[in-house]
């Protein structure tokens, strides 16, 4: 077994197990070469050759743990009909197309990338989704308004309540399609759970989770992790006691101090500063090492608390990757 899995099964492992995330994409040179022949980046996801190839740039580069399907959380909103444009500029948006019915077929470029990149790696395939709010909050709001949604939020709750039932059941499926297609280890991205009271966090966030979580292990015992990125210690703690939930990843403001509040029977992920890395120097050295220091009685994985910024230097994770691994 490897090391991450290692890990996964809440094993303090001897070596750290490293995986970052947005591993792939605009930081390497290799993607940026392939990039600039497609004319936008979803021409890039329906292709699955090139996402396998893409998915492992990084684990070659710099030998990690776990490889990454490249891909977005949207794709889930083809399913029931949407348009998703990956523009240039202005960030991803999503058009309802309404009155289709789901059809998974939709995206199934992308569980062909899945089983492409296991037929040329061994390392451990990690596929994801979004969680259903985060997935949620692009088809309801505006960029500058999901870093402030309750006006929103006020207005139609009871439609959202609607809309996550839907969500969780697509995200299910999802997650089924990824297992069958050879993933071996599933991650929930819930990056727009900050701005959410405890209330809406409990019932869009934790509840999805929960019910997506069993599902997955009564289907195929592989192991799960969420990151509920921005949320409060409280909200850390309720989710590191989810049934089912083998990994809790944190995010950069997660305070180490607080460790030992969360449930020691899970592993925990994260959480270096991605501004720290794309600075390097000698505060990403002392940063890597508190971490480590905080971890080495608990069972961690190390990533970063978001993804790797665009115009991270390559050496500036070769150097933070040496601190780890010596």
């Amino acid at each position: 077994m490897s090391v991450i899995l290692d890990s996964l099964n809440n094993i303090k492992t001897e070596e750290t197990p490293i995986w970052l995330m947005r591993q792939a994409g605009r930081h390497l040179p290799e993607y940026m070469k392939i990039r600039s022949k497609f004319g936008n980046l979803m021409e890039m996801f329906k292709d699955p050759n090139v996402c396998a190839t893409v998915t492992m740039q990084p684990v070659n580069r710099y030998n990690l743990d776990a490889a990454i399907i490249f891909t977005d959380i949207l794709m889930i909103h083809m399913v029931s009909g949407a348009e998703v444009l990956f523009e240039n500029t202005g960030g991803p948006k999503v058009y309802k197309k309404p009155n289709q019915k789901h059809d998974f077929k939709n995206i199934n470029f992308l569980y062909k990338a899945i089983e492409k990149t296991k037929n040329i790696s061994d390392k451990p395939l990690i596929g994801f989704a979004g969680g259903p709010w985060t997935a949620l909050t692009y088809l309801l709001l505006t960029p500058q308004e999901r870093p402030n949604p309750q006006k929103y939020i006020i207005a139609n709750e009871k439609k959202i309540d609607q809309q996550i039932k839907d969500i969780t059941k697509t995200t299910i499926q999802h997650a089924l399609n990824q297992i069958d297609a050879g993933i071996d280890i599933f991650q929930l991205f819930e990056s727009a759970a900050g701005p959410l009271n405890d209330e809406q966090l409990e019932k869009w966030c934790i509840e999805p989770c929960k019910k997506i979580f069993k599902e997955i292990k009564n289907y195929k015992d592989i192991p799960t992790t969420a990151f509920p990125r921005g949320t409060s210690i409280e909200n850390y703690i309720k989710y590191s006691n989810i049934e089912h939930l083998n990994c809790l990843s944190l995010d950069q403001f997660f305070k180490l101090k607080n460790i030992k509040k969360l449930n020691s029977k899970i592993t925990l992920q994260g959480n270096l500063n991605p501004e720290t890395l794309r600075t390097g120097g000698t505060r990403l050295k002392k940063e890597i090492k508190e971490i480590l220091l905080a971890f080495k009685e608990t069972p961690h994985i190390f990533n970063l608390g978001h993804g790797v910024i665009k115009d991270t230097p390559v050496e500036n994770v070769f150097e933070a990757l040496n601190i780890i691994r010596s």
